[in-house]
């Protein structure tokens, strides 16, 4: 099969992790067998366990993140959100330089159906930036530190795998 013309659907899979953590891995794949199967024999061989769909997910909320190039306080955002006729909660955050880049400046959390609107917003204000979909834990989950570690090494494999586009999770960082 031509890889420029294959179809490539969006697949999450839930599991979950060592002390009850909840695993969300969202796949980008040309081939759901292989996808699953990978994803599967990953969780498995680390000690997770498989998630029924809807069972990891509903500990989570589905938001638009929006990473910024340039310093943002809040008083402006709320008045561009409002602009943009928000209805939701509009959040400012610090960015973490590891997953944001060492460019972002801010990041901002929104209703995940408010994602393009803010966005547009913020760009027709001239702030550059780029955003996405993202699920945000309602509860995070504590573990020990041991857990934490084992987790963070199969959110590494899976996120490894070539058709593993992110991993979400809902554990407490220490």
């Amino acid at each position: 099969m031509d890889t420029d013309t294959a179809n490539y659907d969006e697949l999450t899979y839930e599991a979950y992790g060592h002390g009850g953590v909840g695993l969300v891995i969202n796949c980008l794949s040309d081939n759901k067998n292989r996808a699953v199967s990978e994803v599967n024999m990953v969780i498995n061989k680390n000690g997770c366990k498989v998630a029924s769909q809807g069972s990891v997910l509903f500990n989570f909320s589905p938001k638009g993140r929006l990473v910024v190039a340039k310093p943002l306080d809040e008083d402006s955002l709320l008045d561009i959100a409002i602009e943009a006729g928000c209805d939701g909660d509009v959040l400012l955050e610090p960015p973490d330089a590891e997953a944001d880049g060492e460019a972002a400046r801010a990041v901002v959390l929104t209703e995940a159906a408010e994602l393009g609107a803010v966005q547009g917003a913020l760009q027709g204000a001239g702030y550059d930036c780029s955003g996405k979909l993202v699920n945000v834990p309602l509860a995070p989950q504590e573990v020990s530190a041991e857990d934490e570690e084992a987790n963070f090494g199969v959110i590494d494999k899976l996120e490894e795998l070539d058709d593993v586009d992110s991993v979400e999770h809902n554990m407490a960082l220490t």
